[in-house]
């Protein structure tokens, strides 16, 4: 309790320079331990001598419920914990509310208290809060035009009133006191989440009302501008431009950068693969005739990698594609930057290595350059190593299985380690003695947080003899590495000449080293 004479927002000063006192009660706070702690630390840390917070004013009656209330408040704050709460980390909390039997309880004007609940039990106040809004999230099955449509949204409560965001798309923002709202569509998020918006729109012009089961939303204003007023043509020109980007491999879930220029991308969609305006590609070449992989940046955001076959373009990353291209030996690699200078195309590696070999058409491709691609897949590369797409005796099987283990520690996922495991195992598979292949399972493993057994620890110390017979130092390098002998790998590495220390500095075995205690 405090008093004052004069305004709402009162300072609490430090005693020790401002000894400054109050008169008149007019205005009161609670201060139970945590806001106490809280207050002086930010006081603390913000090296003033004074902080300032809003009082409420009293009213008649209200000074026996407040007595209650801190009393309240004080005890569910566990005189004596508040400090050992700092020191004990917990999992799961509880939140409690104060004067939540109160008739005229408030949501966002009562005090919360977050609870710690560590292993042994006891409950401890970590800190204390105020409700600025309340979300909550839904999925929900609706029915427009006989079709069923999954739909995701947003409940937002404030005390001002509530909003509802649609697929984060469209905005239904609700005043409690006018009793009335408005909703807002905003920009291309993504194809798929455009669309249900649009049809939800439509369904409220036709009907006042929204389709949903759980959310009875209707009589609201819509703000809908420009070519929105057809929205029934709006509707069925983004199903023409989600059908074709599906072909080209632009998923309708596909997140759009918030600077896209859109009005200039999709009528580059539009134009070059409905149209078929091929010369917007900036191919140096009259047409295109033969089977060909072409690399588009439709804008400064949207890159793919397609194939041109059969007169159309499709998705590289699809079992389509795979099959198109299984059917050649070679095929040209084509760069095009969309509205920029024209380049020259390059032939690809030999997609077979002989005519006995077939090899997936991404084992010559970097894999971060791939993942650059709007419509890369990891499915389909990994797919692509499949037997019936690639013979695992060729050499790039090894080759691809090192780029997959570089890029895993680039980005730690656990995907990229996994498909060099298995190509390096089926490589084993096919040739039981070849060295190469089993340090790099054994690598792969270690990466795994998997030890090696006392078997596989013999088999690199055969490896290592071998390799000093033969003086392949880089071997024996690699084997001291997985042996976890760190001193002894630098030693060897020591020895090698410059060129062979920079170029085993390029392979993940020597990361590996590096980060070795």
């Amino acid at each position: 309790m405090v008093t004052t004479k004069t305004q709402k927002k009162v300072a609490v000063k430090d005693l020790e320079t401002d000894t400054t006192t109050v008169e008149q009660l007019a205005y009161y706070r609670i201060l139970a331990p945590l806001k106490v702690r809280s207050l002086l630390s930010h006081l603390s840390s913000s090296e003033k001598k004074s902080i300032s917070f809003d009082f409420k004013k009293m009213k008649n009656g209200d000074l026996d419920p407040l007595r209650y209330t801190f009393i309240e408040e004080v005890d569910k704050q566990q005189t004596g914990s508040t400090e050992t709460s700092e020191n004990k980390e917990s999992t799961p909390y509880k939140v409690d509310f104060v004067n939540m039997q109160k008739k005229a309880f408030n949501l966002y004007e009562g005090i919360i208290h977050i609870y710690g609940i560590p292993d042994d039990g006891i409950k401890l106040p970590v800190e204390e809060v105020k409700i600025d809004e309340l979300k909550i999230g839904k999925n929900e099955v609706v029915y427009m035009n006989n079709e069923s449509t999954l739909v995701t949204y947003q409940i937002i409560e404030t005390e001002k009133g509530f909003k509802v965001v649609i697929e984060d798309t469209l905005t239904l923002d609700f005043d409690r006191r006018k009793k009335s709202g408005l909703f807002h569509l905003e920009r291309v998020k993504s194809l798929g989440s455009y669309m249900k918006c649009l049809r939800l729109i439509n369904y409220y012009i036709q009907r006042n009302k929204f389709p949903f089961q759980s959310l009875q939303l209707s009589g609201g204003t819509l703000n809908l501008k420009g070519h929105l007023q057809q929205i029934e043509e709006e509707i069925e020109s983004y199903k023409e431009l989600i059908d074709i980007c599906t072909q080209i491999g632009i998923s309708e879930n596909y997140i759009f950068d918030d600077k896209e220029d859109f009005p200039s991308l999709f009528n580059a969609i539009i134009n070059i693969f409905k149209n078929k305006q091929y010369s917007l590609l900036n191919i140096h070449q009259e047409k295109l005739e033969k089977t060909e992989i072409i690399n588009i940046e439709l804008s400064k955001y949207v890159k793919l990698a397609l194939v041109y076959a059969d007169g159309c373009f499709l998705n590289l990353y699809s079992e389509e594609a795979l099959k198109i291209t299984g059917r050649y030996s070679s095929i040209t690699d084509v760069a095009s930057n969309h509205g920029q200078d024209t380049v020259e195309p390059v032939m690809l590696s030999d997609n077979r290595e002989n005519y006995d070999q077939k090899v997936s058409i991404f084992a010559s491709r970097k894999i971060e350059e791939m993942v650059k691609d709007t419509n890369f897949d990891f499915d389909i590369v990994k797919l692509s190593f499949a037997d019936e797409h690639h013979d695992i005796q060729a050499d790039l099987t090894i080759t691809s299985s090192l780029e997959y283990i570089d890029f895993y520690d680039k980005i730690l996922d656990g995907n990229y380690l996994e498909l060099a495991l298995n190509l390096n195992q089926r490589y084993l598979a096919k040739y039981p003695k070849d060295e190469i292949a089993k340090v790099n399972v054994y690598l792969i493993k270690l990466k795994q947080d998997h030890e090696l057994s006392e078997d596989e620890q013999n088999d690199l110390y055969n490896i290592q003899v071998r390799a000093e017979m033969n003086n392949e130092q880089t071997i024996c390098f690699a084997c001291e590495v997985l042996l976890k002998n760190k001193a002894e790998a630098r030693k060897l590495f020591d020895t090698l000449h410059d060129e062979d220390k920079k170029e085993l500095m390029e392979f993940p075995i020597y990361r590996f080293y590096q980060d070795l205690e």
